[in-house]
């Protein structure tokens, strides 16, 4: 059962696309990732504080175009910017003919058997579910949920299922990443949640995105703004240094000025054109992969 917060929060989505809206749970309910109570609770902003039961949203477009994206928002793995971020883009995509699922996972810092693997093992039984059934797969994460997805899809323990006969990730989108956890840049509540102030230098590279870049990622669309005080530049240059030592296609994008938590962009700034940018990425991934 759905918190009736969240379903305020979806009632208040506009009609064509609340209408469509259903959601899949990724558990079974008498499995350990589940607990008893709402799905999930969702704060006054949309933002959701809790969950109980990870699960899916979907977002089928009025005329499919063949292509599949899964999204995960950030929130510094303490919250889930849904409202924010992982719905207005759900809508965008699935107006452009995309399939849009949206991923409500567990946070690590709510003590489940996982541990700080909690939201990683989310993002694997999300592509188990999804791969089989949409070959044109592709992923979409903002900050800490770019932080998410693109380490749950290239860590070596993961690429496993990768070697498999199901269809490969065809791209990474990472928007406003958290890529790096090493010194000097601790500040992120991803680093504070993930490996903690007395972290060693060796559980700091462990979760940083770009050690774990390899041979067989996916190509990578990024966007960042230089102005950016969670999530600086030296994300992306790191990521970029990463995907170029492996070959990796990577467009990169670096707008002046639009900080952090920009979600679709405001109209009107510098960060509003991405979407369109990513639109195109999207459409020749298969050029790519």
């Amino acid at each position: 059962m759905m918190s009736t917060r969240l379903l305020l929060l979806l009632f208040c989505l506009p009609l064509s696309v609340r209408a469509m809206e259903t959601t899949i749970a990724l558990w079974p309910s008498n499995s350990a990732q589940v607990r008893p109570g709402p799905a999930a609770v969702v704060s006054k902003k949309g933002a959701i504080i809790q969950v109980n039961a990870p699960f899916l949203s979907f977002y089928p477009p009025d005329h499919f175009n063949g292509k599949t994206v899964l999204i995960a928002a950030g929130g510094g793995y303490r919250r889930i910017q849904q409202a924010k971020e992982a719905l207005p883009a759900a809508q965008f995509l699935a107006r452009h003919g995309f399939r849009a699922y949206v991923l409500t996972y567990r946070l690590p810092s709510n003590a489940w058997p996982e541990g700080k693997d909690a939201a990683i093992a989310d993002v694997r039984q999300a592509l188990k579910k999804l791969k089989p059934t949409n070959p044109q797969l592709s992923v979409l994460g903002f900050s800490a949920g770019a932080h998410l997805l693109a380490l749950a899809i290239n860590r070596p323990d993961y690429r496993v299922i990768q070697h498999t006969d199901e269809p490969r990730i065809e791209g990474m989108a990472l928007i406003y990443p958290i890529v790096t956890l090493e010194a000097p840049y601790t500040h992120s509540r991803t680093h504070q949640i993930l490996v903690g102030h007395h972290a060693t230098p060796s559980e700091e590279k462990q979760w940083s995105v770009q050690t774990v870049i390899n041979d067989d990622s996916p190509p990578l669309f990024v966007v960042e703004a230089d102005d950016d005080p969670i999530a600086p530049p030296i994300h992306g240059q790191r990521l970029n240094a990463a995907a170029t030592s492996h070959h990796i296609p990577m467009q990169w994008f670096r707008y002046p000025s639009g900080g952090h938590g920009f979600g679709l962009g405001k109209a009107g700034t510098p960060v509003s054109e991405w979407p369109q940018r990513y639109l195109v990425w999207l459409n020749r991934l298969a050029d790519q992969s």
